[in-house]
């Protein structure tokens, strides 16, 4: 990041030139013309900028303003709504004027929404990269790249990175390293992240900012300031788009979005955390709504992303709408889901939850995961089992994603929870980015009870901690866990360390190490 001046007139003018560039689509806030622009003695481009949800022919592109992440008041007492230009190009050089950009706007940071800045640039071309910046007068934010989704029905392989569970505060007064996200941002071969969620933790330590649990609208914005000035993250995000959904820790605790009976307090602690999120991520739509009936917010997040035809990736929302021993999902997003199971067409239909969708015996948080929801986890594995059975008509390779557990894992979906029951789905656990480990699945293949062909978890002394890299081909599905032993330092290094094929047609269960 750095002081490239820009000057007010250069900024002010950006919105005569949009025309001609080319419009973007809706943008949150964007500024018609020319408005006061407030001179900044620091830079405001503290916690980077990032791109997601991108499609075939659109993508997101964020920033916050920011001049102290993790003060009161984020170094922005005072001010009022900013003016911010931004540039998409085909090139770094594009982004050189205005003129040369492919899009460019003038789009509002306003207080109320914490200086984020959410824009979305509609009109693209398929399968490209491009290159985008955001600037102030007297400060730029550097220039990041992102990436639009291949053509629909393009035959095409789909290579992305898994993510979840980057808690930065050790026990004690310590920090945990991002050193896997650093592995990340440094890769070209990539198209896209996935982040499965606990992108933040909640929670008091000596290492977090505030060091206390996070309550107000202040401390979640602190919280983030933390996390997101961490150098990896803000390389990992100017490196790929970035496709996220949360789990609790987000929020709080075991957090249940659509309990009805939440305490008022909480309620109101819920509603402040998804306002949180929403501005410090690029998700399209937002920022969230009251329901005038319930007083409960709620925020679109469930989406799905198409890449070609050989990927189909349905990312639920298992939080928001979670109500204790009801339902996991809530029934819209439950029918959306059900829905593009059955009329997915892509070679790979996989669905990426925060928590497992297998069934673990002998695991005794389960009812954190879809096994405290059989109604809807049964929903789920019967459209699979279904499919399934329709092979012969159309191809159908089911696969689930997901995270939380802190323990990388292949393993298997059954149609019930019970050991008989037939295999549905071929699932791959994502190992933490960070966080400790106090779960020991002890069941193997030997006991006929549990379909795990291998796992990563905790080790006597050290976890395996890092993500998971997918490459998706028309042919196979293959997974990689690129895993480290040594977070408490900037300098630990991951690699891979296991590798596992599904090949297209195969029977769930087919699984085997490459």
């Amino acid at each position: 990041m750095g002081s490239t001046r820009v000057t007010r007139r250069a900024l002010l003018s950006a919105a005569g030139v949009a025309g001609a560039a080319g419009a973007a689509g809706a943008l949150a806030g964007e500024l018609p013309g020319a408005h006061a622009s407030p001179t900044l003695d620091a830079d405001p481009f503290r916690v980077g900028v990032a791109s997601g949800d991108v499609t075939s022919d659109a993508v997101v592109l964020w920033t916050r303003l920011t001049t102290a992440p993790t003060e009161p008041g984020l170094g922005m007492d005072g001010r009022g709504v900013v003016p911010v230009e931004w540039r998409l190009a085909e090139s770094p050089e594009g982004l050189a004027s205005a003129a040369t950009s492919l899009r460019v706007g003038v789009a509002a940071a306003r207080p109320e929404h914490c200086w984020s800045v959410h824009v979305d640039v509609r009109g693209l071309r398929p399968g490209r990269a491009y290159w985008y910046e955001f600037r102030i007068p007297g400060w730029s934010s550097g220039v990041a790249r992102t990436r639009t989704a291949p053509a629909d029905g393009t035959l095409t392989t789909a290579d992305f990175a898994v993510v979840s569970c980057q808690n930065l505060a050790k026990p004690g007064s310590g920090r945990f390293h991002l050193n896997g996200v650093r592995d990340i941002a440094a890769r070209d071969d990539l198209d896209f992240v996935v982040h499965l969620g606990d992108y933040i933790y909640d929670f008091g330590r000596a290492g977090h900012i505030p060091a206390r649990q996070i309550v107000s609208l202040e401390d979640y914005r602190r919280r983030y300031g933390q996390y997101k000035s961490d150098p990896n993250l803000r390389a990992m995000h100017a490196a790929h788009p970035v496709f996220a959904v949360p789990d609790d820790h987000e929020f709080f605790d075991n957090v249940f979005g659509g309990d009805p009976d939440m305490d008022p307090v909480k309620r109101a602690q819920f509603a402040i955390a998804l306002r949180a999120y929403w501005e410090n991520m690029p998700l399209r739509g937002g920022p969230p709504r009251v329901d005038p009936v319930t007083s409960v917010p709620h925020l679109r997040i469930h989406r799905q992303v198409q890449w070609g035809s050989s990927l189909e990736l349905f990312l639920v929302d298992d939080r928001q709408y979670r109500v204790p021993g009801t339902t996991i999902l809530g029934p819209e997003q439950m029918h959306w889901l059900l829905e593009g199971i059955s009329s997915s067409a892509a070679t790979w239909t996989a669905v990426g939850s925060g928590v497992p969708l297998a069934w673990f015996p002998s695991f005794a948080g389960a009812g954190d995961k879809w096994t405290g929801y059989d109604n809807d986890r049964s929903a789920v594995t019967d459209v699979l089992a279904d499919r399934l059975a329709d092979r012969a008509s159309q191809a159908f390779n089911p696969v689930v994603l997901s995270g939380d557990v802190h323990r990388g894992m292949v393993t298997h979906v059954r149609q019930r929870q019970d050991a008989s029951s037939p295999l549905v789905a071929t699932e791959f656990v994502g190992p933490p980015m960070t966080s400790n480990s106090g779960n020991r699945f002890t069941e193997t293949a030997d006991t006929g009870a549990f379909r795990a062909e291998y796992s990563y978890g905790t080790a006597p002394v050290n976890s395996y901690r890092g993500y998971l890299a997918c490459s998706v081909t028309p042919e196979s599905w293959t997974s990689t866990f690129v895993v480290g032993t040594d977070v408490d330092t900037p300098t630990g290094a991951v690699h891979p360390i296991d590798s596992w094929r599904l090949a297209a047609g195969a029977d769930p269960g087919a699984v085997s190490r490459v």
